[in-house]
């Protein structure tokens, strides 16, 4: 019987540093929540009550402990770090979507103007803060940008995109680095 056993889409290729900015991979449950039709408020109301958490809105990240719940498009948002209580099936789908995506953590003095050079989304501190997310794409890739802090981000994309993702990430990276070092 062949063995089938669990890989990180990443490979080899984490954690990676150069520069001020480090990446590493973040293996964790990660859920997408639909409420159904006319039962968005109960279903916030039961995220609310059984996760501890605030059901987010527009472009919003909410965080308790190592559990996080992301905004991530006009009917859905996405639970990481856990996973969500069956008794939100009554107001909304819960559909497990872990093994379709990559989270990478960024963290770094410089992660800003690394993740400047992919993304057209305006990541100054005063218009991108902590506690943000946002759909978007990342070079030809769509993404999840998430901002955890002044210079930690959360970067999600389609797991077949991981090796894509490294390398434009370590070209940024190296960018900004040699950059750093001409002034």
């Amino acid at each position: 019987m062949v063995e089938l056993y669990e890989t990180s889409p990443a490979g080899a290729g984490l954690p990676l540093e150069i520069g001020t900015v480090s990446v590493r991979e973040v293996q964790t449950p990660l859920h997408l929540l639909a409420p159904y039709r006319g039962q968005a408020v109960q279903a916030a109301a039961a995220f609310n009550t059984q996760m501890g958490l605030e059901w987010p809105g527009p472009n919003e990240l909410k965080r308790k402990g190592g559990v996080y719940a992301l905004w991530f498009d006009h009917a859905h948002i996405a639970v990481m770090g856990t996973t969500p209580s069956t008794r939100l099936a009554r107001h909304a789908a819960v559909t497990d979507v872990g093994d379709g995506w990559t989270v990478l953590e960024l963290n770094g003095a410089e992660v800003r103007d690394v993740l400047a050079r992919l993304t057209p989304l305006d990541l100054r501190v005063k218009q991108f803060k902590t506690g943000m997310s946002q759909r978007s794409s990342l070079m030809h890739m769509q993404a999840v940008i998430s901002c955890l802090g002044k210079s930690r981000f959360r970067v999600m994309v389609f797991r077949s995109m991981t090796q894509t993702l490294l390398h434009d990430l370590t070209t940024a990276m190296e960018s900004v680095a040699a950059r750093a070092h001409l002034v």
